[in-house]
């Protein structure tokens, strides 16, 4: 069975840090390949206005009210919730927000349809890892604030919000994303659809007959 790898996991840890006023809906699905937690799984990300939830498969879900600067995971097994502090929120958007390198992005001639895009590829590294992009230059519904979206929710040493940054060597929208390196194997992200619609306000609240559990202690964090 598909586990988060550690580049997701850290997105639930992360606040999504821009608003989006209308509805927005955009499902990747997830494909790791090598490494100790190998397989597929689907992550649905949900925003609308002061908002946000990142869906993990069936079993892990992330609610973010922006307002008050919470985020609360799910755990549907367990029908439990569980808010995360504040201090580790801030202290991963600080992490996020140190790295200045960018990946060495170049594009290879080769053109693909993925998901209905027409993309165009481009290569590169990036500490250590070989990348892979297929960019879109087709504008996809909200494209700014997804945008915006992937590079705060990307670590620090993420190539994601690397090549994000100022949007100069991402010409585009990444449909696929792919990421290679000896320890880990290759895993890779593909955008199956983005639609605008509208979100039904359960979408963001703790499903009746959860109960609330404590965070996990994290050592320096003031918890």
């Amino acid at each position: 069975m598909f586990r988060p790898t550690a580049s997701l996991a850290a997105a639930l840890l992360l606040a999504l840090a821009v608003r989006a006023d209308a509805g927005v809906v955009l499902i990747q699905e997830a494909n790791q390949t090598g490494g100790p937690m190998p397989g597929k799984t689907k992550l649905t990300m949900t925003l609308e206005g002061e908002n946000a939830r990142m869906d993990i498969g069936d079993q892990l879900s992330s609610i973010v009210d922006f307002k008050a600067g919470t985020i609360t995971t799910l755990l549907h097994a367990q029908r439990m919730a569980m808010p995360l502090p504040k201090a580790m929120l801030d202290a991963a958007r600080a992490a996020a927000a140190q790295s200045s390198q960018k990946p060495n992005l170049k594009p290879t001639g080769r053109t693909e349809t993925i998901s209905g895009y027409p993309c165009e590829e481009y290569t590169g590294s990036f500490q250590g890892l070989d990348l892979t992009y297929w960019i879109t230059k087709t504008e996809v519904p909200a494209q700014k604030t997804l945008l915006k979206q992937m590079s705060q929710l990307s670590g620090g040493a993420d190539p994601l919000k690397a090549a994000l940054a100022d949007g100069s060597d991402f010409p585009g929208f990444p449909i696929r994303t792919i990421v290679k390196s000896r320890e880990a194997g290759s895993s890779t992200m593909t955008v199956l659809s983005i639609k605008e619609q509208s979100v039904p306000d359960s979408t963001f609240r703790i499903p009746a007959g959860y109960q609330t559990m404590a965070a996990p202690k994290v050592p320096g964090l003031g918890q």
